[in-house]
């Protein structure tokens, strides 16, 4: 599930970063360097400058030089019609207009060019631009119908984005699982056609020889393997009953008790947690428990003593929480391997004790059990838990 909650944060990182810079790319377009063609509010100072002095039109010169930055033309047209005034007018525009004809181009467009009107006492001022400069469209719509959209609006706007969001993410989802489940029934094919030959080798191998001990390690290699794959994609299947810690660790100590003849195994579990019980699925707790173990048996070959220990963890019993214990008193290992095992579990596999540790810490995690290495060179390796 980890794998699946990256990439779907990875792909919505993705798509906040892309409307991001499509608003920025948009923001730049509206804010760069533009002509600066006159609209109805600048209309209205220009025609402040245009002043009607007995019939004669006296003009600033800043409206001329306005209108010829951007090639733009200016005309007034009297109560009858007609152009009594002009600036830069094109050839094809009328010199006479009626009543019809100016309801027609005042909100839109005349011959094609662009133009705004201003109301004068001496008629109207009309500002045309070069075609194809300025895109004009009015769009009208019952009051209602707006009231409805302005209310409605902002909670389409929501639902529009989630759809957007949570699509993606529900694809995805169902695509990598579809993946993990597929790599997790690929693992177990694997591993119960391993399984097979392994179970013969390892009854045609003496008890105790060293070939006896490589079917072990690959035995537990592929059940680890099938644990690790299980927990890590979340395909797993897990029960939660109850199990009975002291009974399962008095079991698992047996087995290896029959199993290794050149290690000593020794079990302690205090009076009071002697019918001490958790919730777990109990193939989960006896592959973590196997685990330790076998991590000890595993870097000590030539022998050593295995202590596991049950204890109710301090004097006063009633805070804290009940410990298990496994150490050995054997190689133990260096610091820097105790500090990369007391780390958080990150996707890399640990180097040397490798998937069996990463197990126990899965598990550990799962069931919110405080896991804590100690050990030295030499001496010994102790994997202390809070259950």
């Amino acid at each position: 599930m980890k794998k699946i909650s990256g990439y779907i944060f990875s792909m919505m990182l993705v798509l906040v970063s892309l409307i991001v810079i499509d608003i920025l790319v948009m923001f730049f377009i509206c804010v760069q360097k533009q002509k600066e063609y006159l609209d109805t509010y600048h209309i209205e100072k220009i025609s402040e400058k245009i002043v009607n002095e007995g019939g004669k039109y006296n003009v600033d010169q800043s409206v001329y030089d306005r209108l010829d930055r951007t090639d733009s033309f200016a005309m007034i047209i009297d109560e009858s019609g007609s152009v009594i005034w002009n600036y830069n007018k094109p050839a094809e525009i009328p010199e006479s207009y009626g009543i019809k004809e100016v309801a027609s181009f005042s909100h839109w467009y005349l011959n094609d060019y662009p133009v705004y009107n201003w109301a004068r006492d001496d008629g109207i001022l009309v500002v045309g631009h070069p075609k194809g400069s300025i895109w004009k469209y009015v769009v009208e719509a019952n009051m209602e119908t707006m009231e409805s959209l302005i209310r409605f609006g902002p909670y389409m706007f929501v639902a529009n984005m989630l759809i957007l969001l949570l699509l993606p993410i529900l694809i995805t989802r169902k695509w990598m699982l579809a993946r993990e489940k597929a790599r997790t029934e690929w693992i177990a094919g694997v591993s119960h056609d391993i399984r097979t030959p392994l179970s013969i080798v390892m009854s045609s191998v003496e008890k105790g020889s060293v070939e006896e001990k490589q079917c072990f390690k690959i035995r537990d290699l592929i059940g680890n393997l099938n644990t690790e794959n299980k927990l890590e994609a979340g395909t797993g299947k897990w029960s939660n009953e109850k199990i009975n810690l002291t009974s399962l660790l008095r079991e698992i100590l047996c087995d290896y008790i029959n199993t290794y003849e050149d290690y000593s195994f020794d079990l302690e579990v205090d009076e009071q947690l002697e019918n001490y019980s958790i919730q777990a699925d109990v193939t989960l707790i006896r592959r973590m428990i196997e685990n330790l173990i076998t991590n000890s048996i595993v870097h000590n070959e030539k022998g050593c003593e295995i202590k596991v220990a049950l204890s109710a963890g301090g004097k006063d019993n009633s805070k804290t929480k009940p410990k298990l214990v496994v150490c050995d008193n054997g190689h133990g290992a260096s610091e820097q391997k105790i500090k990369a095992f007391n780390k958080r579990i990150k996707n890399a596999y640990l180097p040397e004790h490798g998937l069996g540790i990463r197990v126990v810490k899965q598990v550990a995690r799962k069931y919110g059990f405080a896991v804590r290495f100690s050990a030295k060179e030499h001496e010994y390796f102790r994997c202390e838990m809070e259950l």
